[in-house]
C-alpha cells in the first residue's frame, strides 16, 4: 500500500511539474543567450539560472568542453538547453531561429553596454574564459558589446557578464514598454 501511495504523490508532483513548466514556457522571451566553449562548470550553470529567471528562449551551450549544470539548481530542467559542436553549427542554428548575434567582448568594434541598441530577438553570446569569442563569430556578430569598467582586472567573471547584459537588455525594454511581466512571476493561468 505504501508504494501505490507513495507512486500516486510522485505522480502527482511530475504532473504539477508539467504544467508549470507548460505555464512557464508559455512566458518565454524572444531572445537567447549562447555560451562558447566555456571551461569553467559554475559558470555554465550560473549562466543557465540568469537564462532561466529572465524567461529566455534557450541556451545555447557551443563548442567541445563538456558541460556540468551543478550551480543551475534545477533551472535546468525548465530551460531549453541546445548543445553545438561548432562555429558553423551555431551559426546555422542562429540563421534557423531568425536570431541576432550580440557579441558580448572586449573588443575595439564594441559599443559601450550604456549605449547599446539590441535587435529584436537578440543571441547574446559570451566567449571562453581564455580567448573570448572567436574571430569569426565576431565578424557574423550584429553587435559587439562590452560593458565599461574602471577596475584593474579587464574583465567580469563570464556568468555575471551575461547576466548583466541579458538584465541591461531587459531594462531597456521596460523602458520603452515593451516588457511583459516588468515585476516578474509566470503568465496567468488559462481560465
Amino acid at each position: 500500500m505504501t508504494d501505490t501511495r507513495e507512486q500516486w504523490q510522485e505522480q502527482r508532483r511530475a504532473e504539477r511539474r508539467e504544467r508549470r513548466r507548460q505555464l512557464y514556457r508559455r512566458g518565454l522571451r524572444p531572445f537567447s543567450v549562447a555560451a562558447w566553449n566555456i571551461s569553467k562548470e559554475h559558470n555554465v550553470g550560473s549562466l543557465i539560472r540568469t537564462a532561466h529567471a529572465t524567461a529566455a528562449s534557450e541556451v545555447i551551450l557551443a563548442g567541445t568542453r563538456e558541460w556540468n549544470v551543478e550551480a543551475a539548481r534545477t533551472a535546468e530542467l525548465y530551460t531549453r538547453i541546445v548543445h553545438l559542436e561548432d562555429e558553423a553549427a551555431l551559426l546555422e542554428h542562429v540563421r534557423r531561429k531568425a536570431l541576432k548575434l550580440v557579441a558580448v567582448e572586449l573588443d575595439s568594434r564594441a559599443v559601450s553596454l550604456f549605449d547599446a541598441v539590441y535587435p529584436e530577438r537578440p543571441c547574446f553570446l559570451l566567449g571562453a574564459e581564455l580567448g573570448g569569442v572567436p574571430e569569426p563569430l565576431l565578424e557574423k556578430a550584429e553587435l559587439i558589446v562590452r560593458i565599461p569598467q574602471w577596475g584593474l582586472v579587464p574583465s567580469l567573471n563570464l556568468a555575471v557578464a551575461g547576466s548583466i547584459v541579458i538584465y541591461d537588455f531587459l531594462a531597456k525594454l521596460h523602458r520603452r514598454g515593451a516588457l511583459d511581466r516588468p515585476l516578474g512571476g509566470l503568465v496567468d493561468e488559462p481560465g
